[in-house]
């Protein structure tokens, strides 16, 4: 299940319905960073993963100017921190091989 706009709304301040294709963007490209980060699939059940989206979709809704090349690869703060745990190698996750 996906971010909810009202809690990614809520996480942002924003009291109005602007930007909901653009919030939408953001919420899928960070459950896919996260996804990706760890090797497991996004929950919405996991705290630490929300809260790193959270951060993650915050970052690039509040800087959604051209980032410059000596900060393209930093991470919003915490959002390592939060994810390290749930690595797979750190939790030896291993999703089951998909039926043919």
């Amino acid at each position: 299940m996906p971010l909810s706009l009202d809690l990614i709304r809520s996480h942002l301040n924003l009291d109005d319905d602007r930007d909901e294709s653009l919030l939408t963007h953001y919420a899928n490209v960070a459950e896919a960073w996260v996804q990706a980060y760890t090797g497991q699939p996004f929950d919405t059940a996991s705290p630490l993963m929300v809260q790193a989206a959270l951060l993650l979709i915050a970052h690039q809704y509040e800087a959604r100017e051209a980032v410059s090349f000596a900060s393209a690869y930093q991470l919003p703060f915490g959002v390592h921190d939060l994810l390290s745990p749930l690595k797979d190698r750190v939790t030896g996750y291993r999703p089951e091989p998909e039926a043919a």
